[in-house]
């Protein structure tokens, strides 16, 4: 239940720092385990600061960037299902993935071995198959896709206070609008959760502030930079506007010639809006994590449209768009793990732009982590010691 500072029990089992879509699935775990758990966010119930708001997101696991997101990525899909058929919202919507490029590119190449290693179930298309197939895109001739059936679209706001809902019904209490200011060991192996001019003692804590995470882990502050980053809306010439709808418009990925990494989703009837599209690996700058929010500007806006113009010639641009944060390591990867400097604290960051569709996953991996200490699947690629050895931290700021 949503309760107050005031009113919240003297202690926890653990508290969860952070409402976005990690802390939400992680509160969730916790409370169906019967655990005494709070949810604390600095903010509203519904805000746009963090990582999590918005409309829609991407799941896939025919997965370019690695093998070792596979593990992490079933038990996401399994997760994902499960809350779909529990909450009488939909949550997810079956509309495959279609990730185009030249055939030596890092998605193409990427996605098909991944998918081929994992058997994950996929499609090799040629050009003229994926221009049958799906007549919303135009591609080159010598472009090829790897087509992922299972691929999904998510309702993101919607799955985040599915889970917060479905927490509180298991016993969690929320409190919105209190920020916190720092974790204290105490006696015993307990923590403090101070606030301003409040306090609750708990077990463990687990930490999912995204951009926020170095103002409490020092050992985290220098290896992640939460970056704004565009999102643009776009709208369909009326001609054009069944080609565009799932069934005949996948979620999709496309990597030009030169790199780019562009990413889109189709309409839903559900949602407001037009065509999200975005770049992944363009447009990015460094912001305070409270900081910039500006809207698009023109000359993002022409980049992004030239980049679709000619894969996608249905669409319209429109003077619609906001800006979102990825908070991001080096590698582009995640930081899991339990910290050393503050014990009793478990902490995912940074998402790096791609973590939402892994929130059931890492939810009970972090859960799993603050009880007892193990993960049930290997989450040792996201570890901290790799930013030693590998420089995956990002400097710079």
């Amino acid at each position: 239940m949503e309760t107050t500072i005031a009113a919240a029990r003297a202690t926890y089992d653990v508290v969860v720092v952070g409402l976005g879509i990690m802390g939400a699935s992680t509160l969730d775990q916790l409370a169906r385990r019967g655990l005494k758990v709070l949810g604390i966010e600095a903010r509203g119930p519904l805000n746009d600061l963090g990582s999590s708001h918005g409309e829609t997101r991407i799941f896939r696991r025919a997965y370019w960037e690695g093998d070792h997101y596979v593990p992490l990525l079933n038990r996401s899909y399994a997760g994902w299902m499960e809350l779909d058929d529990a909450v009488h919202d939909s949550i997810a919507v079956k509309t495959g993935g279609l990730f185009v490029g030249p055939p030596e590119s890092k998605l193409v190449h990427g996605s098909r071995g991944t998918a081929l290693r994992c058997g994950i179930p996929h499609e090799y298309l040629d050009a003229g198959e994926i221009s049958r197939r799906f007549p919303a895109f135009h591609v080159q001739d010598d472009a090829v896709a790897v087509y992922e059936p299972d691929a999904l679209m998510l309702f993101a706001e919607r799955a985040r206070l599915s889970y917060l809902s479905r927490a509180t019904r298991a016993g969690a209490d929320l409190v919105h609008g209190r920020a916190v200011r720092s974790l204290r060991p105490s006696t015993g192996g307990s923590l403090t959760v101070v606030g301003d001019g409040w306090q609750v003692s708990c077990g463990a804590v687990v930490l999912a502030v995204g951009g926020w995470i170095g103002g409490f882990l020092p050992e985290i502050d220098a290896l992640v930079t939460p970056m704004r980053i565009p999102v643009y809306e776009f709208d369909l010439a009326e001609p054009c506007e069944r080609d565009h709808l799932p069934g005949r418009f996948p979620v999709f990925l496309f990597e030009d010639a030169a790199g780019a990494l562009v990413y889109g989703l189709p309409q839903w009837q559900a949602v407001g809006g037009g065509l999200k599209i975005g770049f992944h690996n363009r447009q990015l700058s460094p912001v305070d994590p409270g900081g910039d929010r500006s809207p698009p500007t023109d000359a993002e806006r022409l980049e992004l449209w030239r980049a679709v113009e000619t894969l996608l010639p249905g669409v319209r641009s429109t003077g619609r768009g906001r800006s979102c944060v990825y908070t991001m390591s080096r590698d582009e990867s995640f930081f899991i793990g339990q910290s050393r400097e503050v014990p009793g604290v478990t902490y995912v960051s940074a998402c790096s732009g791609h973590g939402f569709k892994f929130a059931p996953g890492i939810g009970e991996v972090l859960a799993h982590l603050a009880i007892d200490g193990r993960s049930p699947v290997d989450v040792s690629a996201f570890g901290l010691e790799r930013a030693v050895s590998t420089g995956a931290g990002i400097t710079g700021r």
